[in-house]
């Protein structure tokens, strides 16, 4: 039986972890949006997540193969369904905006998700942590204000847009998925439908691709890097709630926005502006100090 305290450590490095392979994939996803066709990469989207989904559960827990039930899937598509759009709605935003500023406004989700793991949840929340998850997404936003125009921004109140839904996306995905572990569904249940609703999504968007104007492309690294490790990143994410609590989880990951934009501005050769630093000094050493607030 794992202790509380050592449930909360596994949480919190798995939440890290979660922060690295998002970053990584968002990046590479950046390189990808705006040179291949969008149905193109839906379908490669897809087509990673059944691979990376089917083998979790294949690896784990491949009992559960051969198994259906309909109560479960329905139990579970709210979060199938708020990551389906979430997939689609972010390759929008980063092919509509600047990288540096869609990707500090979709990791603004913890905000939403404190409120509904303390209304909701009731998880025992603190002012402390309160107050920091607060300023590590605000620090987050501030990060996105007053950011000039670029060639690689076409449309920047549109990726803008689509940026904010997909914060909701991921806030409310977060909820209902922390929920059915509370009613005692495990990752591998969540996982195992979910690669069942994609596999069919998949072939969906390959005859589409077929039948469309657009013709079937090669995936290069790129494409491969940026459909893995979200989904890698994804699973990872499932994990730590199921370790952590959400309120301490979700602002940890929301790390990968600062990582998003260091790693984008040594491969894009942009520049870090003294604002920039100070937020993002200020989302290290909240985070830093909620994880400790997390021990207590």
């Amino acid at each position: 039986m794992i202790r509380k305290a050592d449930k909360m450590v596994i949480g919190i490095i798995l939440s890290i972890m979660v922060a690295i392979f998002w970053a990584l994939g968002e990046v590479s996803y950046s390189k990808i949006s705006k040179k291949y066709d969008r149905l193109n990469i839906f379908m490669y989207t897809y087509f990673f997540r059944v691979l990376i989904y089917l083998l979790v559960v294949f690896i784990f827990k491949r009992t559960l193969y051969g198994t259906f039930n309909t109560e479960i899937l329905l139990s579970m598509l709210p979060i199938i369904l708020c990551d389906l759009f979430a997939s689609m709605v972010v390759n929008i935003a980063v092919f509509n905006g600047k990288l540096t500023v869609v990707s500090p406004i979709m990791a603004a989700y913890p905000v939403l998700d404190i409120v509904l793991g303390y209304f909701l949840l009731n998880e025992s929340i603190g002012l402390v942590e309160i107050v920091l998850s607060f300023l590590i997404c605000l620090s987050i936003v501030l990060l996105a204000i007053n950011v000039p125009k670029s060639e690689h921004a076409p449309h920047p109140v549109k990726g803008i847009l689509f940026a904010v839904i997909y914060m909701l996306l991921v806030a409310f995905s977060t909820y209902f998925e922390k929920s059915i572990y509370v009613i005692n569904f495990t990752v591998y249940d969540l996982y195992y439908y979910k690669g069942m609703i994609y596999t069919l999504v998949s072939v969906l968007f390959f005859i589409i691709v077929l039948l469309s104007p657009a013709k079937l492309e090669k995936p290069n690294i790129n494409i491969m890097k940026g459909c893995a490790l979200t989904p890698i990143g994804n699973v990872l994410y499932s994990f730590a709630l199921n370790f952590g609590l959400m309120s301490i989880v979700a602002p940890i990951s929301s790390l990968y926005s600062v990582l998003t934009n260091i790693v984008s501005r040594i491969f894009l050769r942009e520049k870090l502006s003294i604002k920039e630093r100070i937020c993002i000094a200020m989302i290290i050493i909240s985070t830093i100090v909620l994880i400790i607030f997390g021990f207590i």
